[in-house]
């Protein structure tokens, strides 16, 4: 067993693609979603999409909680899913992250469980990446808490007030925490190809 399951966050509004839905934008002729789920799913126990079923299928896992709240909104609807394996951690990506490493999931853990913290979070060239993290499963009252009391969206209050743990990845010749956010980053992404 590998002791983690997996989310790709999908939710979101896509703002600044246009007209263009990130779940549904195309690099080398396929759907960003079904990159990421390619490089994601072996590496976690259970994999579940946090999004919209009419646009990221039937099996997706909307979010909870009414009107767009975030990405901690989906974090916090994956870790209410009965569609998770027992496994005690959650990883969480992005759905335009298509260059996700084939380690992340395994350095992530062995951080994690190294000093029993409660949050892994990717650091490239010094900056957090909060939508690469693990997260243990034990967190979901501290989550629902921060999204529903105290209204936040993000992850860096949690970050901050929980026992959290950065692994700094080595740079490397693309980044493999590029997020495409804009039609402009799509065509950047196809030139990494």
């Amino acid at each position: 067993m590998i002791n983690v399951d997996g989310v790709i966050l999908a939710a979101g509004r896509s703002s600044r693609m246009g007209s263009l839905n990130k779940v549904e934008a195309r690099l080398a002729g396929r759907s960003l979603l079904s990159i990421v789920n390619e490089k994601i799913a072996p590496q976690v126990e259970a994999l579940v999409i946090n999004g919209d079923p009419a646009i990221c299928g039937e099996d997706a896992v909307a979010d909870r909680v009414e009107g767009f709240k975030g990405p901690l909104a989906g974090l916090y609807s994956a870790m209410c899913s009965d569609k998770l394996s027992p496994a005690e951690y959650l990883m969480m990506v992005p759905c335009d992250g298509p260059f996700i490493p084939a380690t992340l999931v395994t350095e992530l853990y062995a951080s994690i469980t190294k000093v029993d913290a409660d949050i892994a979070c990717v650091r490239y060239q010094g900056v957090a990446q909060p939508t690469f993290s693990l997260w243990h499963k034990r967190l979901l009252a501290n989550i629902e808490n921060a999204l529903l009391v105290e209204q936040l969206g993000g992850f860096k209050p949690l970050l901050d007030k929980l026992s959290s743990v950065y692994v700094d990845w080595p740079e490397q010749p693309i980044n493999p925490f590029f997020n495409i956010n804009t039609p402009e980053q799509l065509k950047e992404a196809e030139q990494f190809l």
